[in-house]
């Protein structure tokens, strides 16, 4: 199926943008011209996409799918040029990223995933996070036929619960195995009901995720706004204080801004591309 959306969408960039850990792209696959095949998983459900124009994709699943699946995914009900023609024409480190980033939406992710992706990502680079999370994945998460072969889905939270210690650390966790382990037991308990926490105000679902070992201030605003959606959270990371710091003087820029969580991710993918940049 060929779709052309309102907006600008880069499976590159989204992919790139260190939101989510199981995208990725399939070279093997590379059609004529050059176009490659990009792989996303939610829940039990696997897209293959092709990007065949700035708004225009090939897609392996059904329209019904891609509806009722992967808009909400994609967060194609949220317009990002209106919000982005809102900032201030004067903020130039924002206006350079979002030209850069153009494409780059925030995915509505799988809760517990997103949660525990999170949880072994501290002190990890973005292809270190990716290896923990397709070990953990390859090894204990039950497997999908697709028209490009058997894939693994994000284990749930009773088999991660049953895993042993050895087996939490060969997936490269280390210390946050006892983190990820908690965090598991705690929802198949009930007493972290992830998704009954929509209700919650953003302080009372910041306050019930921080009830998780390891869940601290970055953790607990990556979920809320990658698996939540609280749009207004800004995940303060090395490369967040580092743009503050380096590109507005200590000055934070974000409670300026509405929905700045959705505009913190420009910046961080551009900072991110930008690493010498960054660092000098």
């Amino acid at each position: 199926m060929q779709i052309e959306l309102q907006e600008a969408l880069s499976l590159e960039k989204i992919m790139d943008s260190g939101q989510c850990f199981r995208a990725c792209r399939l070279d093997q696959y590379e059609a004529a011209g050059g176009i490659p095949l990009y792989r996303f998983i939610t829940g039990e459900n696997v897209l293959y996409a092709r990007q065949l124009g700035r708004s225009t994709l090939g897609l392996s699943c059904t329209e019904a799918e891609w509806e009722e699946v992967w808009t909400p995914y994609f967060d194609l009900g949220e317009s990002y040029s209106a919000l982005c023609r809102e900032t201030d024409a004067g903020d130039a480190y924002l206006q350079a990223s979002i030209v850069y980033g153009e494409g780059i939406r925030v995915l509505r992710q799988d809760r517990f995933e997103v949660l525990i992706s999170f949880l072994l990502s501290q002190r990890k680079s973005i292809p270190a996070i990716r290896t923990s999370v397709e070990r953990l994945c390859e090894g204990f998460g039950r497997r999908k036929q697709t028209e490009y072969g058997s894939v693994a889905l994000f284990p749930d939270a009773a088999r991660i619960a049953e895993m042993s210690d050895g087996e939490l650390r060969d997936c490269g966790l280390g210390y946050r195995a006892a983190y990820v382990r908690d965090a598991a037991e705690r929802v198949l308990s009930g007493a972290l009901p992830l998704s009954e926490l929509d209700a919650l105000s953003d302080q009372e679902l910041y306050e019930a995720l921080c009830t998780v070992r390891g869940v601290g201030r970055k953790v607990a605003n990556c979920v809320m706004l990658f698996a939540y959606h609280r749009v207004e959270r800004v995940p303060e990371d090395v490369w967040v204080n580092r743009i503050v710091e380096k590109r507005y003087q200590g000055r934070n820029p974000f409670p300026a801004y509405r929905k700045a969580g959705l505009l913190q991710q420009y910046m961080f993918y551009y900072a991110i591309q930008h690493k010498t940049e960054m660092n000098g």
